[in-house]
């Protein structure tokens, strides 16, 4: 869903707006219904499957792990998610 703080044309993604990309998303699914607790506790980040195919191998594929684990931190401590 969201490339970890790649660059498409002229956007570019930090941790900031990578977060608030998915809290906008989650927002919709509780609008629709789905409670909030819930989608915390079911939720899981993953890097974008085309992080993980890319000329240089590994050190992308890294990157994005780095990335999402930094996103997942920032998380985990804004909504006091233990883990």
């Amino acid at each position: 869903m969201f490339s970890a703080l790649a660059g498409y044309g002229d956007v570019k993604e930090n941790f900031e707006s990578l977060i608030s990309q998915l809290e906008n998303v989650w927002g919709v699914l509780q609008e629709k219904g789905i409670d909030f607790d819930l989608l915390l506790s079911r939720s899981l980040l993953s890097p974008a499957t085309c992080c993980l195919v890319n000329p240089d191998r590994e050190k992308t594929v890294e990157k994005a792990f780095e990335r999402i684990r930094e996103i997942s931190r920032r998380m985990r401590e804004h909504y006091s998610i233990g883990g």
